[in-house]
C-alpha cells in the first residue's frame, strides 16, 4: 500500500515539466486566465492520481465580487490544490521564497501571480508585502496560511500577523476557511498519500473596512475563532 501511495509523485513531476513552461509563457504574455486553467488542470490531475476528493460547504459566504483575503489552516501539501479547485474565484497564494525556487513550477506560479515572501530578509519581505497589497487592491483573491508552515498535528499553530496586515492595509474582508481531514490523507513528514475526502468549510466574511492597525489583534482573534469552530467539525481536531 505504501508503494501505491508513492506512485503519484513521478506522475506529478512529469506534469510539472509538461505544464510548468506553458503556465510561465502564458503568464508572461498576459494570458493569466488561461495559465490559471492549466494550474487547475494540474490540481485535478493530482487529485485523480492520489484518489483525493473534496467536499465544500459555505460557498454562499464567498463575496460575489471584489477582492478578499482567504485565511486558512494548513496541515498538508494537499491544502493548496484543494483550495484552488474548491473556491469559485481564482486564488493566488503567499508562499515562502523557497517554494518559488522549485524547478519549473515555482517560477511558473510566481509569474502567474503567486507572491513569494523572503522571511529571512525583513526589508525585502516588507517590499514584497507591498506587492501583495497592490495585488489585492487590484482585485486579486489572495490565500494566506497564517500558521506559516504545515501543522504537525491536528491542532492550530500560533497565527502570524502578515495576512491580517495585508487585509487591513488593503481594506478587504477576510474569508476564514477550514481544511479538515487533509492531514489524515497526507501528513507532514509522510511520503505516501492515502485516498479520501478533504472537507473545505467556508465561514462568514470578517470585514476590515474602516479599521486601522489598532484592530489587528481583534481581527486575528475573530478569524482564529471562526476557523477553530469550523475545525471542530473534524473528529480528529484537538482544539
Amino acid at each position: 500500500m505504501r508503494i501505491l501511495g508513492l506512485l503519484p509523485y513521478p506522475l506529478m513531476a512529469l506534469a510539472n515539466l509538461v505544464l510548468g513552461p506553458p503556465v510561465f509563457i502564458l503568464s508572461l504574455l498576459g494570458l493569466r486566465p488561461l495559465a490559471y486553467r492549466l494550474v487547475e488542470l494540474w490540481c485535478l490531475l493530482l487529485h485523480l492520481v492520489t484518489g483525493v476528493r473534496f467536499r465544500v460547504e459555505g460557498l454562499e459566504h464567498v463575496p460575489p465580487d471584489g477582492p478578499y483575503v482567504i485565511i486558512s489552516n494548513h496541515s498538508s501539501h494537499l491544502d493548496g490544490p484543494t483550495l484552488i479547485r474548491a473556491l469559485p474565484h481564482p486564488v493566488f497564494f503567499v508562499i515562502k521564497r523557497e517554494l518559488a525556487r522549485v524547478p519549473v513550477w515555482g517560477q511558473a506560479v510566481v509569474k502567474l501571480g503567486f507572491i513569494a515572501i523572503d522571511r529571512r530578509d525583513s526589508a525585502r519581505a516588507h517590499e514584497q508585502m507591498k506587492v501583495a497589497i497592490a495585488a489585492v487592491r487590484a482585485g486579486r483573491h489572495v490565500v494566506v496560511f497564517p500558521e506559516g508552515t504545515r501543522s504537525p498535528g491536528d491542532y492550530l499553530l500560533p497565527f502570524k500577523k502578515g495576512g491580517f496586515h495585508l487585509a487591513l492595509d488593503a481594506q478587504v474582508p477576510i474569508l476564514p476557511v477550514a481544511l479538515n481531514r487533509s492531514r489524515r490523507l497526507l501528513a507532514k513528514g509522510r511520503s505516501a498519500t492515502r485516498p479520501g475526502t478533504v472537507e473545505v468549510l467556508i465561514g462568514k466574511p470578517i470585514p476590515t473596512a474602516g479599521l486601522g492597525k489598532e484592530a489587528l489583534d481583534e481581527i486575528l482573534a475573530r478569524t482564529r475563532s471562526a476557523i477553530t469552530e469550523l475545525r471542530r467539525r473534524d473528529p480528529d481536531f484537538e482544539g
